[in-house]
């Protein structure tokens, strides 16, 4: 297992945990934001994180991987190509066009899908996808997300049978930068 100082490390060459004043999808203020976006462009990173997320969803039983749009998209491809896994996304919205679709890929009633994505904060989101898939006869009682920023989503998704797992929390991570980062003083509050 990888430690957490090389998460961290990773996470920030990859310029993805940024200082400032954000508002979050949640509605919250935040001084801290983890935008996993970012790793994207960086390929070095993002391989390495990568094989850590691959190696960590090994111990979790599924048939099928499901991104959530659009930042676990990115997520769940590159772990289905690392493993070869069947992967198919959910949509925010039933597509209004085309196949009227808000879950692409192929997939069959009774599959048993690990959620991705990229960062859990309220779970709002990830309990959207739970209830498409399960609405289309899938099978969730897993979600994979890089980051949880403890601000829920493991509650909210408990209370419909799912468990929320994560690489590491915002805790552990504001841990570790302020011993590595004591010199910033107070700037790591969230």
């Amino acid at each position: 297992m990888s430690s957490l100082d090389e998460i961290i490390g990773l996470l920030k060459d990859a310029n993805c945990i940024k200082l400032g004043e954000f508002t979050l999808s949640s509605g919250a203020k935040s001084r801290i934001y983890i935008d996993l976006r970012s790793i994207l462009s960086h390929p070095t990173e993002f391989k390495s994180l990568i094989k850590i997320c691959s190696n960590f969803i090994k111990r979790i039983e599924f048939d099928i991987l499901a991104g959530i749009e659009s930042s676990g998209i990115p997520f769940a491809t590159a772990l289905a190509i690392e493993n070869s896994l069947p992967m198919i996304y959910v949509r925010k919205e039933i597509k209004q066009h085309g196949l009227r679709k808000q879950i692409e890929g192929d997939f069959k009633p009774g599959l048993k899908a690990l959620l991705i994505d990229d960062v859990a904060t309220t779970g709002s989101s990830l309990l959207k996808a739970v209830e498409a898939l399960r609405s289309e006869g899938i099978q969730v009682y897993d979600a994979f997300v890089v980051v949880d920023r403890g601000e829920g989503a493991k509650e909210k998704l408990a209370g419909v049978g799912v468990r929320l797992n994560s690489l590491i929390t915002l805790g552990q991570i504001l841990s570790r930068l302020k011993l590595m980062e004591s010199r910033l003083g107070g700037v790591w509050k969230c």
